[in-house]
């Protein structure tokens, strides 16, 4: 959701807040943090002020009752609560993004990492970069043949160790197998118009984590590149419970993350004017 602003703060920091090297160019990209950090403040007071992430929606914001109604529908579900990131969850990574339509309006784009308890979209935030439809149905079909390996594991009496270790190897083949078909769901793309898979995209000594792409930078530098807006800074903060690595304290700004984002985030912003 493209949120307009009516004015734009003159707050700015030039210090790059998302950015990663680009392969297909060999040049490291960037984004500032630019006016966004003003902008994820003020989000910040709004969660603490409503309690839940089912903020209303602004004037000015295109399709806004139809967004409201979906809100409306919502409210009083304790899942979008902000107890989640103070019990069980230890916290989350939020995100704001300030950029530019075409026509010249200045607005905003909010995102949260990962699932909100186990939830991919929330009405008024950006949405995941995959086709979550096409990702249900393939994780729902290949967890299936996962699980039942596992059944089949723990009937297994302990004494028949060729056994389980055949299925445990065959197991493992058939989980490594779904996540490839997963991650092949992540099509990527950049500011000059180029596509690719995120393991086409991915570039680092490290394997690929589970949640690559999901963090709040590729979700925002997604919805901008799928709604022809020009991002011009991004701020991410954690909010709620301190992480159990004591890496993550509430309030606080954070650059890009090196395991997950910044491998893929100099593909995203190649071609960013």
């Amino acid at each position: 959701m493209f949120i307009p602003l009516d004015t734009c703060t003159d707050e700015f920091s030039k210090e790059a807040a998302a950015f990663g090297y680009c392969a297909t160019c060999g040049v490291t990209h960037s984004l500032p943090f630019g006016a966004a950090k003003f902008y994820a403040r003020q989000l910040r007071e709004q969660l603490e002020i409503k309690g839940d992430m089912l903020l209303p929606v602004p004037d000015g914001v295109e399709n806004q009752r139809e967004i409201q109604a979906q809100l409306d529908g919502l409210a009083g579900n304790p899942r979008y609560s902000m107890d989640y990131l103070w019990g069980i969850a230890l916290g989350q990574m939020l995100g704001v993004m300030v950029c530019k339509k075409q026509d010249g309006t200045i607005g905003i784009v909010r995102a949260f990492s990962g699932q909100y308890d186990r939830l991919y979209e929330i009405p008024g935030w950006a949405p995941p970069v995959m086709n979550l439809v096409r990702y249900n149905e393939v994780y729902s079909v290949g967890n299936k043949v996962v699980n039942e390996y596992t059944e089949r594991i723990n009937a297994v009496a302990p004494s028949e160790t060729l056994l389980l270790q055949q299925l445990k190897r065959e197991r493992k083949v058939c989980s490594r197998s779904l996540m490839d078909e997963l991650y092949d769901l992540y099509v990527l793309e950049n500011f000059k118009g180029e596509r690719k898979t995120l393991r086409d995209v991915f570039y680092s000594r490290h394997g690929m984590r589970t949640g690559t792409a999901d963090c709040c930078a590729p979700k925002l530098i997604n919805y901008a590149q799928q709604h022809q807006l020009t991002p011009l800074g991004i701020a991410e903060f954690f909010y709620g419970t301190e992480n159990k690595s004591q890496t993550r304290q509430h309030g606080n700004f954070y650059e890009a993350c090196e395991e997950k984002c910044q491998p893929i985030l100099g593909f995203m912003l190649c071609g960013l004017p």
